[in-house]
């Protein structure tokens, strides 16, 4: 027999442990965003960020951290921006940037507010703007694929990124900068190399 006080114990605890759990099914309830599934706590991965990406981590902030519409534009954009910086392209003004992504936020919350309605409109709204959560959140500044600063493989990425399903990488623009700076660092050496023989010339 089981005293009663280790059966007290042993039943207390499979209550805690059952309290737990259906408080952990809630959180991961509440996580579950309207047409885009789980929130976006980071920006990960070797592409530019999508619509999905880019909404995702602005409503963890806006409704999960609690910060207002604007603060949480604003580290979105912040975070975005690191991603473009990585592949050396352009951006537009940040201020712009969170204009989109705000407006962005509205037309989601409108398609939200509007959820239970199963007219032709509302369904076709919602079709579309699921269709477009994997396209790239473009924010490329309007002259970037005509300014001679940007070189001519960033500009190709770009294209790339834009096309339905984000073609392409940044672990290969990664490798191809990773070569240029060979190629400056090896060139780099001779021209030292040459003038050293030079100066040796003169001697």
């Amino acid at each position: 027999m089981i005293p009663n006080r280790l059966t007290n114990a042993i039943l207390y605890f499979v209550q805690i442990q059952l309290k737990m759990s259906s408080v952990a099914k809630a959180t991961r309830a509440q996580t579950k965003l309207y047409l885009l599934g789980d929130s976006v706590t980071e920006l990960r991965g070797g592409k530019l960020p999508s619509l999905r990406m880019a909404l995702g981590f602005f409503l963890h902030h806006h409704l999960e951290l609690k910060e207002t519409i604007r603060q949480s534009s604003a580290v979105t954009i912040t975070e975005i921006a690191k991603c473009w910086q990585k592949a050396t392209i352009p951006m537009r003004d940040h201020q712009n940037c969170q204009t989109k992504l705000e407006q962005t936020f509205e037309e989601w919350r409108l398609l939200k507010k509007n959820k239970a309605r199963t007219s032709p409109t509302q369904l076709a709204r919602e079709s579309d703007f699921v269709s477009r959560l994997e396209d790239l959140f473009d924010v490329a500044h309007a002259d970037a694929l005509t300014k001679t600063s940007v070189l001519q493989e960033d500009k190709d990425f770009l294209l790339a990124q834009r096309e339905k399903g984000r073609r392409g990488s940044m672990a290969g623009v990664d490798e191809t900068l990773a070569t240029k700076k060979k190629r400056a660092s090896k060139r780099e050496e001779e021209i030292l190399a040459t003038r050293q023989r030079m100066e040796q010339i003169k001697k």
